[in-house]
């Protein structure tokens, strides 16, 4: 590979893939019916999880890598490589696997109303609820300050300095910002929203817990969708 960026690309690409080869799985799920059985049941939650975990955290850690090499140019070098060719693992991979454990224990097919449908069914609450915390932690407030305060350092450098490109770098920081909560914010709000429902902070009721799912669905869309933008913002 011919440099660090290239390496998180590669790392992205990957990520993305995983989202993409379940996708035909979710389709005849959400059409017709989960055809697939108990165990292509959980993986294709394993994959989903580990995509969900993994796409975020690698943007985390391409925000970290353009800090480096923009606000410390001159000594970050050694720093980037061992991002890139070690801590990367630890800090993407090994964490998406780990937090693949809920759908290892509670993915699996029940009939409900003359359909299979393959979804996580937890016991209790007290499964359910550090599970969703978890995953607004993960998913968004740990990679979401990380890429929020890198990318604000580059701009406050990048303000301060002239050139064409100079400012097409400041305009690119600005859409990566912009692209990555705009996509995914929508999603963790319903999610939190959600989450208070089951602690009951927000009053329970048929109609409201029917527009949540229904809101869910669509943000949750969203959220993917930047997985298209993917390799607009971060390839070209």
């Amino acid at each position: 590979l011919k440099s660090i960026t290239d390496k998180y690309r590669v790392h992205l690409s990957v990520a993305d893939l995983l989202f993409v080869i379940s996708l035909p799985f979710w389709s005849v799920d959400a059409v017709i019916s989960w055809y697939f059985g108990e165990v292509l049941c959980k993986i294709v939650h394993i994959i989903y999880t580990v995509n969900l975990y993994s796409s975020v955290l690698i943007l985390a850690f391409i925000s970290l890598d353009r800090y480096l090499a923009i606000v410390h140019a001159t000594n970050s070098q050694r720093a980037r490589k061992l991002l890139a060719k070690r801590i990367v693992y630890i800090g993407v991979w090994l964490p998406a696997l780990l937090l693949t454990i809920p759908d290892i224990i509670f993915a699996r097919v029940t009939e409900v109303g003359g359909k299979y449908m393959c979804q996580r069914f937890y016991t209790d609450l007290t499964w359910q609820v550090p599970f969703q915390f978890q995953q607004i932690l993960v998913g968004l407030v740990l990679p979401g300050l990380i890429i929020l305060t890198c990318y604000c350092i580059i701009i406050s450098k990048l303000s301060k300095s002239k050139g064409h490109q100079k400012r097409k770098a400041l305009k690119t920081t600005v859409i990566l910002i912009v692209a990555f909560f705009a996509c995914w914010l929508p999603y963790y709000i319903v999610l939190s929203v959600d989450t208070f429902i089951l602690l009951k902070y927000i009053k329970r009721g048929c109609s409201f817990e029917i527009l949540v799912r229904k809101w869910t669905t669509i943000t949750e869309s969203l959220a993917f969708f930047h997985c298209c933008l993917n390799p607009i913002l971060y390839a070209f």
